[in-house]
């Protein structure tokens, strides 16, 4: 199994909210940030500038566009860049559908605005487990636009699948049949991965990051993403990955991928952003995590120790607590509880 592929499997949504946002000019939508969450917003028709403080300019958003905004940063969404906004969940808070997670409920539905040129956004709002200790999530830069040209199906850096799933969620939207919510549910996992693999592929592009769409800038996009594809650093990200019970050292990562100690532990923290055996606890936490909160009932902690690459179960509940906040037992039965 290759290294993205393992990490996208410990890739899962604890829950996502969908609306609908009807707007009509001028509008404007302000998001506070810092809460932790991933959001979509997928423009069906319309237009809008979305600003943000990682931006060297305002994103010019058009109807077919897709923005991706993974580290919960502050933005604002409008019309023109002289409408004033109003906080965004002002206005999602003020519809009743918006108050219940319910399958059975309607997913919300948002009018705003003066009566003017029309733009409708479906959003999302994506809560993961174990955000913090999953390094795909940690690399991904504030923004990810993926235009409506790279969309579509023939485009040959696009997803096929994706437009044609952000499709059939606004159709679950708009239609609100009974199991909306459901169906949008089991859709939202999918939904994440498509977007996820769409902006890989574009960053792999020659130039993929500098068209001025906000999207894939190395120097910000998590250097993580290349380190995969450079032949040392990758092949070592690999044999962590692979078996992450093994005692892993600097020196015999560096041997087994023929680099000196020294010139292998200075690459690897320049293009992963954190030294090699910090990586390896990080990766071992985010899998006993992984075991914690899905794997079976009957796997006692000290067999998760052991299958992350501690000995002592004592030593892998300190090193636990130090990373997640929370003993491995006390993280185990809130899980559980929260099923």
């Amino acid at each position: 199994m290759d290294v993205l592929t393992d990490v996208l499997q410990t890739v899962h949504l604890r829950s996502a909210l969908w609306g609908r946002a009807e707007l009509t000019a001028p509008w404007g939508l302000q998001h506070t940030g810092g809460d932790g969450v991933v959001l979509f917003h997928y423009v069906l028709r319309g237009h809008g500038w979305l600003e943000m403080d990682s931006l060297p300019q305002p994103e010019s958003l058009t109807g077919g566009d897709l923005v991706v905004l993974p580290q919960s940063h502050s933005f604002t969404l409008r019309n023109d860049l002289a409408t004033l906004p109003r906080p965004m969940e002002e206005l999602w808070n003020g519809c009743p559908q918006a108050n219940t997670s319910s399958p059975a409920s309607a997913p919300p539905v948002v009018q705003y605005g003066g009566g003017g040129a029309p733009t409708t956004l479906v959003s999302g709002c994506f809560h993961f487990d174990n955000k913090a200790t999953n390094p795909l999530l940690a690399a991904l830069p504030p923004l990810i636009h993926i235009k409506a040209e790279d969309l579509q199906g023939e485009n040959r850096h696009g997803v096929p699948w994706l437009e044609t799933t952000l499709q059939f969620i606004a159709c679950e939207i708009a239609v609100n049949r009974p199991g909306a919510q459901t169906v949008i549910s089991r859709l939202s996992d999918v939904l994440f991965i498509q977007a996820i693999r769409a902006f890989i592929a574009h960053a792999a592009e020659p130039h993929g990051a500098s068209r001025g769409n906000g999207q894939a800038k190395n120097e910000t996009c998590g250097n993580w993403l290349r380190a995969l594809a450079e032949p040392q650093i990758g092949m070592a990200l690999g044999l962590i990955h692979a078996q992450p019970d093994q005692p892993w050292t600097v020196a015999s990562l560096a041997s087994h991928v023929g680099m000196s100690r020294s010139a292998f532990a200075v690459r690897f923290a320049q293009l992963v952003g954190e030294p090699p055996l910090q990586y390896i606890t990080r990766w071992r936490m985010h899998k006993a995590t992984d075991l914690l909160r899905h794997g079976s009932q009957d796997l006692s902690l000290a067999q998760v120790a052991t299958s992350v690459g501690y000995e002592a179960e004592a030593a892998f509940s300190k090193a636990f607590k130090r990373m997640i906040g929370e003993s491995p037992g006390a993280y185990r039965r809130a899980a559980v509880g929260a099923r």
